[in-house]
């Protein structure tokens, strides 16, 4: 294990004594007997995999020094930034106690940006921009300390910043903000903070949503994404240049490259002054390059089929960066797999790493990429990797990965759907159970403009171990199969993804790979809507759960926050409007179809997906009686961040599946005493 200072070991819990005598009389149960091959003790537990869970991201050089943002689920979820010290160990560099994390567009990412030895960043409990110099002796047990640049106002928490990047005076940090009003939808705008006076200076606005602030390398402009609703940042973007004046907007602000159905992201700057970008003009991310006076479309640096971009989810994206011969470093997705190279030419050379999955992207100065890896068999890591394909891990993982010949390594499949060909993630059980063919679980993942991705995922292996097939699906609309694949789920959410999954599993049936008997589903947010849509609209899963998912599409439209309230405009339709289809295509309309056992996992302070619309299912299942569980977590917002509740999350989803299917839990579990279940027995 990694040492982290205040970090408690993994620790094994015993295994559960929850009975398994209750019925449930449902003809897709299978015939009771048929039990899975215990896994062996290695097997991950719930703990194991929350603990694990540790989020690396974000990597940054300042100097010869490398840096990098995890959230410690051991820590109540706290965002730390991470750096090492002259002897190469581990060293947190932002204040005891205080969480890093951004609250802009709810997801947050870009909370912090270093240079010069000036750490600048985001606190959690205020939102304000705070400066620690790092070149000071941190306190005996209190850290370094911290000095508020921004004001709060009276209200901590109302006026947020995110996507911080130091101006190359070292004087201004350029940054998002998002100022919350009691009565209106919050105001975004690009600002400038000068971390000498306080001062906040505006340069840009007017527009719905910015990001991506970077100067030039001489500071003398700045190029920036702006878009407007109810456009997302994967739908149509534009990218802005305007002149750097100290304590006033940007003169002479231009659109350069971007508008109506083009997705412009990352625009990053050459040692020379040449700005380049990714855009998706062809219908596939691609870097290109930018006229400078917007008179002409930008221009790929290569012909490719492939995705060099990712959905802008959060702040923070970085799969392009300039070298100081101006050749780049780029990652991108290639059926379902990341990969790593260097475009020099218009020729690109992937490095031959191991690793398949990739987070932003930093250049070491001496010829390697710094970033955050996985490879098949290894856990997200901090790593410097050469074009050679050698590397130096900065940063292992918390735990040891499990023994290699243990890990179930994901296949990228094709399979056929509606008339299509739709794509998933297949991982199969280690080891195969006996007597037959094993259980599936299908995850449906979040966004839903998002992706399942191959890299080492404890929370995978922990059902695998267990004698599961486990099929992520890569369903249409998953960003890194080009723009066409992305829109195929403008206007059909909730059909197409649906049918994805439902489809994935009838496949591996009639492969004979999986036990037609025992299909469970399950998703979070997005993932958690197709989850219950499947669930309620088909037949084919004998279970399911959803953590902190959509079952009422007109409550989402009209109760969710402002970087996603025109979101359903293209996934459903524009609301009022369209009505019909918010309700046609809500699960909690159609109480009559539901006839599925369900898992309802929701976190308490959940701002993107409230819980009120877990508690609208639960209350269709119980008047159904059908049989549910319903888990609640005071503390947690959209996605669960403290180790005991990720383990709790887990272990209760295994145990009410063993229950269901009718089979024992294999390996270590947990202590949980039992299962509150609603109408079972």
């Amino acid at each position: 294990m990694w040492p982290v200072p205040g970090r408690p070991p993994s620790t094994t819990l015993e295994s559960s004594d929850v009975s398994h005598s209750e019925t449930y009389d449902d003809p897709r149960r299978p015939t009771p007997g048929r039990e899975p091959e215990p896994s062996p003790a290695a097997a991950l537990t719930p703990m194991d995999v929350a603990v694990a869970g540790t989020s690396l991201a974000e990597v940054h050089r300042d100097g010869s020094h490398v840096y990098w943002w995890e959230r410690r689920p051991t820590e109540g979820g706290r965002g730390v930034v991470v750096g090492v010290d002259d002897d190469g160990a581990p060293l947190d560099v932002s204040p005891p106690g205080v969480n890093v994390r951004t609250l802009v567009h709810e997801y947050g990412g870009g909370a912090w940006d270093i240079r010069a030895n000036r750490l600048a960043y985001v606190d959690l409990a205020d939102q304000a921009v705070h400066l620690v110099d790092l070149t000071t002796a941190p306190g005996e047990g209190t850290g370094r300390r911290a000095t508020r640049v921004t004001d709060p106002g009276p209200v901590p928490g109302a006026v947020r910043y995110a996507d911080l990047t130091w101006h190359p005076d070292g004087i201004h940090v350029i940054a998002v903000r998002e100022n919350h009003h009691p009565d209106t939808d919050p105001v975004n705008d690009l600002v400038a903070v000068d971390t000498v006076t306080g001062v906040v200076t505006v340069l840009a606005e007017g527009h719905d949503f910015y990001a991506m602030g970077r100067p030039s390398p001489d500071g003398t402009r700045v190029a920036y994404i702006a878009w407007d609703q109810p456009d997302m940042p994967w739908d149509s973007t534009e990218l802005h240049l305007g002149l750097w004046r100290p304590g006033r907007a940007l003169a002479d602000d231009r659109v350069v490259a971007g508008g109506p159905g083009e997705a412009v992201q990352q625009p990053v700057w050459s040692p020379t002054g040449e700005l380049l970008a990714i855009t998706d003009r062809t219908g596939w991310w691609l870097p290109s390059v930018v006229d400078l006076s917007g008179q002409q479309a930008p221009r790929p640096l290569i012909e490719a089929e492939m995705d060099f971009g990712e959905p802008m989810w959060v702040f923070g994206l970085g799969t392009m960066c300039v070298d100081d011969d101006g050749s780049l470093v780029l990652s991108w997705h290639q059926e379902g797999f990341g990969r790593i190279g260097r475009l020099r030419g218009g020729k690109l050379t992937p490095f031959p790493t191991p690793r398949i999955e990739f987070g932003r992207l930093a250049l070491d100065g001496e010829g390697s990429v710094l970033t955050t890896a996985a490879s098949p068999t290894r856990p997200t890591e901090v790593v410097a990797i050469s074009e050679s394909g050698a590397e130096r891990i900065i940063r292992p993982a918390d735990t040891d990965p499990l023994d290699p010949g243990m890990v179930s390594v994901a296949e990228h499949i094709d399979f056929p759907s509606d008339g299509r060909t739709a794509h998933a993630l297949l991982y199969r059980p280690r080891p195969h159970p006996a007597g037959g063919p094993p259980p599936l679980l299908v995850l449906s993942h979040g966004g839903p403009t998002a992706a399942a991705r191959p890299g080492y995922n404890p929370a995978v292996q922990f059902w695998t171990t267990r004698g599961f097939m486990v099929a992520d699906v890569n369903y249409g609309g998953s960003t890194g199969y080009g723009r066409a694949y992305r829109e195929l789920l403008n206007h059909n959410w909730g059909i197409v993804d649906r049918l994805d999954c439902v489809n994935l599993a009838r496949h591996l049936v009639d492969e004979g790979l999986v036990d037609p008997n025992a299909l469970a589903i399950k998703g979070g947010s997005a993932g958690g809507f197709t989850t219950l849509s499947a669930l309620t609209f088909n037949d084919d899963f004998t279970v399911g759960a959803s953590r902190y998912g959509v079952g009422d599409l007109e409550t989402l439209a009209t109760d969710t926050h402002k970087f996603e309230a025109r979101y359903l405009d293209s996934l459903i339709g524009p609301y009022p409007e369209r009505r019909d289809l918010y309700r046609e295509r809500s699960p909690v309309n159609h109480t009559e179809l539901l006839n599925t056992p369900m898992a309802v996992l929701q976190g308490l302070e959940d701002r993107v997906v409230p819980p009120s619309q877990s508690e609208a299912m639960v209350a269709a299942l119980d008047s159904r009686g059908v049989p549910y569980i319903y888990i609640t977590f005071e503390g947690e917002q959209h996605g669960f961040r403290q180790a005991p509740n990720i383990a709790r999350a887990l272990e209760v989803e295994y145990l009410f599946f063993c229950r269901i299917f009718g089979i024992p839990p294999a390996g270590p579990i947990g202590s949980t005493a039992g299962l509150d279940i609603h109408n079972l027995g």
